[in-house]
């Protein structure tokens, strides 16, 4: 592309010269006597060069520039005149002017100048269109590095990034609380010196240059247990840039899978022991060791009857348990419904029961009770377990109370027995999966140690809460606390 260049001077020697010279060298020259001449000019054209003489007839040299700056403000400019000084150029050197060209000047000169001029203008071009992506890609690196910062502030996993200096570059909020110290204490200081004493100073294995492969460990705290892992991270090439650190709590991991597998022995058991007396039995039944007749064998008949109504039992609970965990909370809310008719509808089921080992069950329920948001069969499940125990687990002549009263939550349902009573140091393991207090008055009391664990999922499920109280040997108290 030809570039444009317009030359502003009251003498039309010069301005005809400088034409003719720079029209030879390939490009597009326009003159100008004035300043207005060259404003005008500059109204319907754009240039890449200007020369212009200091002294005009109507305006000085750098009033001009000033005015065509405005029209073009990449345009460069070369300042000629016949009164050159030190000072002078200095002056119009501040005032933007790009070259300061003495008269006379030859050809060579005049060419050497506005070449000069053009590929500082494509520099400048270049310069500022790299400045542009740059300020760019600084406005997008700032946008990913807090985006960065914000996703691992937000981790439940503790992440600390060190570089390939040994030096800490980020951390988040998980481990500064591990290591006690804030942020600002943290970053840019090496990470040798900041793990070296704590818990997780068998990390810095990994920073050994003789020993590039992850480093992971497990390490206790007063809260629980962590799992540390330490893997390098590398650009493209393959070189190690630095470390990332990633402490995760597997506390409650741990405590699952140890109680998974104390549930799956204790599982075994409680399907093995009547499996095992049904075995037997049949084994009678085909050995025929009672005799030829029906009759003999009634007893163990009842017997495996009855082993097959608990493993039945035990099978729907664990069948009820494991619907419950499934669901959790996510399913349509339960419209809400009036407690009263529910508990009656229980305590009936159970008084003849109840009447039949000497135990009388006494009701009390307040008036003008909230509704309850839970599920009508999970309301029923609860008050029959709970109701259910009281008898079972009670003494001859033994008492149960039943009550429902208005609290600060909304509403709480109370089963209170007069019976054997639980050790305060077996309490909280209530609602424990098979949890049975072994003593010598349970021994003959039927159940799996599944009911209250249900009991607790549901009541926790209606958004509720389980609370027990009981001292041995007098009896317990179960209280469910809905919110109303």
């Amino acid at each position: 592309m030809t570039a444009k260049i317009l030359i502003v001077d009251d003498e039309a020697g010069i301005r005809s010269g400088v034409t003719e010279i720079l029209t030879l060298e390939g490009y597009s020259v326009d003159s100008a006597d004035c300043g207005r001449s060259a404003l005008k000019l500059i109204e319907d054209k754009t240039y890449d060069v200007v020369l212009m003489d200091y002294r005009l007839p109507d305006v000085d040299g750098l009033t001009l520039l000033h005015d065509v700056r405005k029209k073009i403000p990449d345009i460069m400019t070369c300042m000629i005149t016949a009164y050159a000084n030190i000072e002078t150029a200095v002056f119009a050197t501040r005032q933007g002017v790009d070259i300061f060209l003495p008269k006379p000047f030859s050809p060579d000169d005049l060419i050497g100048t506005v070449k000069t001029l053009l590929e500082y203008k494509i520099l400048r071009s270049e310069a500022d269109r790299l400045r542009a992506v740059h300020a760019a890609s600084l406005l997008e690196l700032a946008s990913e590095k807090s985006q960065t910062h914000s996703l691992v502030a937000n981790l439940r996993d503790g992440v600390m990034v060190v570089n390939g200096e040994g030096r800490i570059a980020l951390t988040n909020s998980t481990v500064e609380k591990i290591l006690s110290a804030q942020s600002r204490d943290l970053l840019e200081r090496n990470v040798s010196e900041v793990l070296a004493d704590g818990i997780l100073a068998p990390a810095l294995a990994a920073f050994d240059p003789e020993n590039p492969a992850p480093v992971v460990f497990e390490v206790d705290t007063e809260t629980g247990r962590l799992f540390v892992k330490v893997n390098g991270f590398y650009d493209d090439a393959g070189n190690r840039l630095g470390n990332i650190i990633t402490v995760v709590d597997i506390s409650t991991v741990r405590r699952m899978a140890l109680e998974k597998a104390r549930f799956t022995r204790t599982l075994v058991h409680e399907l093995r022991a009547p499996l095992g007396a049904l075995k037997s039995i049949i084994e009678v039944l085909q050995d025929k060791s009672l005799g030829n007749t029906l009759d003999s064998y009634a007893s163990s008949l009842t017997r495996a009857n009855d082993r097959i109504d608990s493993l039945s039992e035990l099978i729907s609970d664990l069948l009820s348990l494991s619907r419950i965990e499934h669901e959790g909370t996510d399913q349509t809310p339960p419209p809400p419904l009036e407690v009263v008719p529910v508990i009656n509808e229980i305590v009936d089921l159970w008084k003849d029961r109840a009447a039949s080992v000497q135990i009388c069950l006494e009701v009390n329920l307040a008036g003008n009770l909230p509704l309850c948001a839970i599920f009508l069969d999970d309301l029923r499940t609860v008050l029959t377990n709970l109701i259910g125990n009281a008898v079972k687990y009670n003494r001859p002549n033994g008492k149960v109370f039943i009550n429902a009263e208005r609290s600060a939550e909304g509403i709480e349902i109370a089963v209170r027995d007069t019976g054997i009573g639980i050790k305060p140091e077996n309490i909280d393991r209530l609602g424990e999966e098979f949890f049975r207090e072994k003593k010598q008055e349970t021994r003959q009391i039927e159940g799996n140690g599944l009911g209250l664990a249900i009991v607790k999922r549901l009541i926790q499920r209606a958004g509720g809460r389980l609370q027990i109280s009981s001292v041995a040997g007098e009896g317990s108290e179960f209280r469910a606390v809905f919110p109303g």
